[in-house]
C-alpha cells in the first residue's frame, strides 16, 4: 500500500501496569487471592462540567446491564467497592510515572490534578476511572509523546450471562501508566517499532510483567475516513496486520458510501413484525428463538442490494453490522443477499418480498429474539451512516481485526476528582532519579555474560532477580539457572514456582563456599521442585573430599584405559552424581592420563 497517498495517520496508546500496591489504597496488586463474596451494581451516567452526557457513556447506559463483582480478602477493600473515598495517591506509583516522564523527555506540571473519566461499562464500580496527567510534550526517537498519565486499571471481566456481566474486582485500582503518542506515525511497521521502543523503555521501571500487564490501543485514520480507536491489542508483532485490516475496512466503507451516492440512495428503511410468517419455519435458528418467547422483525433497505456481502477488511459489511446489535444480546441477522437455502428460509423470504413489495435492488434482513427495539434502533442508525462513509468509533480488538464497541468518547466524560487533593511536584521531582534503561543494562551485561545470554536476559522478567542475586555466584551460573534450568523443570511438569529468590540465594552461596558444585545446581533445584527442603537438598549433594575424588578418578581411569577424556569425564561425573566440580574432575583425569 502507498500509505502516504492514503493519508494514513496512526497514534499509539501504551498501557502498562506498575508493580506496586494499588493507586488509592493499600491493597495488593498480585491478583492471586480467591474470592470471598460478591456485590451487585447498576450504573448510570452523570453529566460533565459543561452539563452534557458523554455519548459513549450514554451508549453503555442504554444497554441496561447488571454488574456483579467478586471481592478478595487482601486485594480489595471498601475503596474498590465504592463504599469509602479514595486514600492518598500512591507516592511510589507517582515516582515511577515521573521516571517514565523523564525517560520520555516530558514536561512535568507543577501541580498534578486527578480527574474523573466517565466509564459505565461496569469496569469500575464508581462509574468513572480516576486519571491524572503526569507529563506532557515528550518524545521518543522523533515521535512526539502527547501525554503520560497515571490512572486506575479496570476490573477484569470474568463471564457474561445475558444482561449480567461478572467482574473480578481485584484488578481494579492497580496503578497504570498510559503513554499517548501523537498521530504522526505514517506506516504500520513504524507503529510497531514505536510501541516496541516504548514497551522496552517501560521495562526499565518497576512494572508488572506477563500476560495482560501491557497492552496497546491503536488510533487509525485515512484520508476521507475517520479516526477509529482499536482497544486492547496485545500482540506487538501483529500491529501492522491490525492497521492494514483497518485501512482495508475504511476503504471498503468509503467505497460503499460512493456506491450509495452513485445509486442516488436515500436509505429509506421499512420495518415490520413478521413473527406470524415464521411460526411454521423449518429453520432451527428461528424455531429456537420463537420457542424462547422471541419474535421476528424484518427490515427492508431500499437500493442496498449486494452491499452487505462486500468485504470490509477481515469480515463482510453484514458481519460488521452485527457488532451494533451484539451489545443487546443478539448474535446476528439473516439477509436476502446470502444463501437462504442453508437456513431453510427461501419460502419465508419470498413471502417477505411480497409483503414489502420489494424490488431486486432492495435488501431484506430479519432479526429474531426478545426485546429487539434497542438493537434495531442501533442497527438502522448505523446503516444510515453508510451514506457518510466511516463513523468515528471505539472498537475492540477481535483477532487481527476489530468490532464495534461504542462511540468515541468526548470531553464531556471528564470532570475533577474532588476526593483527591492536587499534588505539588516541584520538590518531588528533585528526588526522582532517571533509572538505567534496559539498553544501558544490556551493554553492562555483555561485559560479564555472553552476548546472546545478555540479550535474552535483559528482555526476560528474570532480570530483576538476576541483579539481586549477582553477588552470590558467578553471573553465568545465575543467568543459565534463571533462563534455562528452571524453565526445564517447568517442561518436566515440576513445581518450579516453589523456587524463590531466597532458595536460589542459599544454593548459590553453597556453591560459592564450595559446599556443593555448580554442576549439582540443576539436581538440587529438581529436588526442591519435588517438595524437598532446601537445606536437605543442598546437603545431599555436598562435595566429596579431594582425596576421595582422586581415588575415584584413579580407579575408573585404570579400569577404562583407552577411553577419551570426554568419555571418561562422563563416566566419572555419572559416578559422583553432581558431588564434584567438573573442572576439578577434568584436571584429575588429565593428571592421571599423563601418569
Amino acid at each position: 500500500m502507498d500509505y502516504k497517498s492514503l493519508g494514513l495517520r496512526v497514534g499509539i496508546e501504551i498501557h502498562q501496569r506498575l508493580d506496586t500496591k494499588k493507586l488509592f489504597c493499600d491493597c495488593a496488586s498480585q491478583q492471586q487471592d480467591e474470592p470471598v463474596s460478591i456485590i451487585k451494581r447498576k450504573l448510570r451516567p452523570s453529566s460533565g462540567e459543561m452539563g452534557k452526557i458523554d455519548a459513549a457513556a450514554l451508549h453503555e447506559f442504554l444497554r441496561d446491564r447488571n454488574f456483579v463483582y467478586s471481592l478478595y480478602p487482601s486485594e480489595t477493600c471498601l475503596v474498590e467497592s465504592d463504599e469509602e473515598p479514595p486514600h492518598e495517591l500512591n507516592r511510589e506509583a507517582l515516582a515511577i510515572s515521573m521516571q517514565a516522564c523523564k525517560l520520555l523527555n516530558c514536561d512535568i506540571p507543577e501541580e498534578i490534578h486527578v480527574m474523573r473519566k466517565t466509564v459505565i461499562d461496569g469496569s469500575n464500580t464508581t462509574g468513572f476511572q480516576r486519571t491524572a496527567v503526569i507529563g506532557l510534550n515528550g518524545s521518543i526517537d522523533g515521535t512526539k509523546i502527547n501525554s503520560v498519565c497515571l490512572e486506575e486499571e479496570a476490573a477484569r471481566i470474568e463471564i457474561r450471562e445475558g444482561e449480567t456481566t461478572y467482574y473480578k474486582l481485584n484488578g481494579l485500582g492497580i496503578p497504570l501508566i498510559e503513554i499517548t503518542t501523537d498521530s504522526s506515525i505514517n506506516t504500520p511497521e513504524e507503529a510497531k517499532e514505536i510501541a516496541e521502543k516504548i514497551g522496552f523503555l517501560l521495562r526499565s521501571l518497576k512494572v508488572q510483567r506477563g500476560i495482560g500487564s501491557i497492552r496497546q490501543d491503536v488510533n487509525i485514520s485515512i484520508r476521507d475516513g475517520a479516526r477509529n480507536e482499536i482497544k486492547g491489542f496485545q500482540e506487538l508483532k501483529d500491529i501492522p496486520k491490525l492497521i492494514e485490516n483497518e485501512i482495508a475496512r475504511q476503504l471498503a466503507l468509503i467505497e460503499i458510501k460512493n456506491e450509495l451516492h452513485r445509486r442516488g440512495v436515500k436509505l429509506n428503511i421499512e420495518q415490520k413484525d413478521v413473527t406470524d410468517i415464521f411460526k411454521k419455519s423449518k429453520s432451527a435458528i428461528i424455531k429456537k428463538q420463537l420457542e424462547d418467547g422471541g419474535h421476528v422483525v424484518a427490515l427492508l433497505i431500499h437500493d442496498f442490494s449486494g452491499l452487505l456481502k462486500k468485504q470490509c477488511g477481515d469480515r463482510t459489511f453484514a458481519k460488521e453490522l452485527v457488532g451494533y446489535i451484539e451489545p443487546f444480546g443478539l448474535k446476528g441477522f439473516i439477509h436476502s443477499d446470502e444463501d437462504l437455502e442453508k437456513y431453510e428460509l427461501i419460502n419465508e423470504f419470498n413471502e417477505l418480498k411480497k409483503i414489502f413489495d420489494a424490488e431486486e435492488r432492495d435488501v431484506i434482513l430479519i432479526i429474531a429474539g426478545e426485546n429487539l427495539e434497542k438493537a434495531i434502533d442501533s442497527l438502522t442508525i448505523r446503516i444510515k451512516e453508510a451514506l457518510s462513509g466511516v463513523p468515528e468509533e471505539t472498537r475492540a480488538a477481535d483477532g487481527l481485526g476489530s468490532k464495534y464497541a461504542r462511540p468515541l468518547p468526548g470531553a464531556e466524560r471528564m470532570y475533577p476528582e474532588t476526593d483527591v487533593p492536587p499534588i505539588e511536584t516541584l520538590e518531588l521531582i528533585k528526588f526522582v532519579k532517571i533509572p538505567k534503561t534496559l539498553a544501558e543494562k544490556e551493554e553492562e551485561l555483555k561485559k560479564i555474560l555472553p552476548k546472546d545470554i545478555a540479550e535474552q536476559l535483559v528482555k526476560s522478567k528474570e532480570l530483576n532477580i538476576f541483579e539481586e542475586l549477582l553477588e552470590t555466584a558467578e553471573p553465568i551460573l545465575i543467568a543459565t539457572t534463571l533462563l534455562s534450568t528452571i524453565k526445564e523443570l517447568r517442561r518436566k511438569g515440576l513445581a518450579a514456582d516453589k523456587i524463590d529468590k531466597n532458595k536460589l540465594e542459599k544454593i548459590f552461596l553453597a556453591v560459592k563456599s564450595k559446599k556443593i558444585s555448580k554442576d549439582s545446581v540443576p539436581q538440587v533445584l529438581e529436588k526442591i521442585a519435588m517438595g524437598e527442603e532446601t537445606e536437605k537438598s543442598i546437603s545431599s549433594f555436598s562435595l566429596i573430599s579431594e582425596k576421595e575424588l582422586e581415588d575415584i578418578v584413579h580407579v575408573l581411569a585404570k579400569k577404562n584405559k583407552g577411553l577419551s577424556e570426554q568419555a571418561l569425564m562422563g563416566l566419572i561425573m555419572k559416578n559422583v552424581r553432581g558431588r564434584a566440580d567438573g573442572s576439578k574432575v577434568m584436571e584429575l583425569i588429565r593428571r592421571e592420563m599423563k601418569e
